[in-house]
């Protein structure tokens, strides 16, 4: 299975262009910013719950792992905080975040997240999570990032504070999600199995596909 494709309809969505080149519309914007709250928010529960799966028994994969996940869970709560400041300019507060205003399509990344960190294996719920939704991201975002258009946008007393969320991505998930495929690598040993390796490549592609699905919500407002 070959997830190239799928992550390219999530890098090259209309909406990044529009959000990029500052044509995106006031609805649109509100609807991003909702619907990608969820996962935003519940990030550092996903993380946690995959620290929660690694048991007593040290393994190489084992101890890269939790060093990865208690380094970056406190990482994570301060960029839920970035998304609501990122939110505020476009006057959606932190209790419309939390109301959830959008159709239930919207939110299917992050129901896919929370499945996978509450009940996959290890290797597979942090390829899903940590290698697809923070590698893709950290994509779009420097996307985002590649022209002034966006940041000019804003007025300059507010410019730092609400690009800072994208910013810190455009960096941040750069190298992030290439230690979590080593991870992901390090658990599943030199000679592994091919049901894990298709367990995890299975969850790679439903990340892609479910977060094509909550954008697509977004431009049908």
């Amino acid at each position: 299975m070959e997830t190239g494709a799928a992550k390219s309809r999530v890098t090259s969505h209309p909406l990044f262009r529009s959000l990029r080149d500052g044509e995106l519309g006031p609805r649109e914007m509100r609807a991003f910013l909702i619907n990608g709250w969820p996962v935003i928010n519940q990030f550092p529960q996903y993380m946690g719950m995959n620290l929660q799966k690694i048991g007593p028994e040290e393994t190489p994969g084992s101890r890269m792992a939790r060093r990865y996940l208690t380094r970056n869970i406190r990482i994570e709560q301060n960029h839920a905080d970035y998304w609501v400041d990122w939110a505020a300019a476009h006057d959606v507060s932190r209790s419309d975040l939390q109301a959830g205003e959008a159709p239930a399509l919207a939110f299917a990344l992050s129901h896919w997240c929370w499945k996978s960190s509450n009940s996959d294996p290890l290797h597979a719920s942090i390829a899903a999570t940590n290698f697809a939704v923070e590698g893709v991201t950290g994509e779009w975002s420097t996307l985002l990032c590649s022209r002034d258009t966006l940041a000019h946008s804003y007025p300059e007393s507010i410019r730092k504070t609400t690009m800072r969320w994208l910013r810190m991505h455009a960096h941040y998930d750069d190298a992030h999600p290439w230690e979590a495929l080593d991870i992901v690598a390090t658990l599943l040993g030199r000679a592994p199995r091919a049901a894990d390796v298709r367990d995890v490549k299975r969850s790679i592609q439903r990340s892609y596909e479910y977060f094509e699905v909550s954008l697509n919500c977004c431009l049908e407002v």
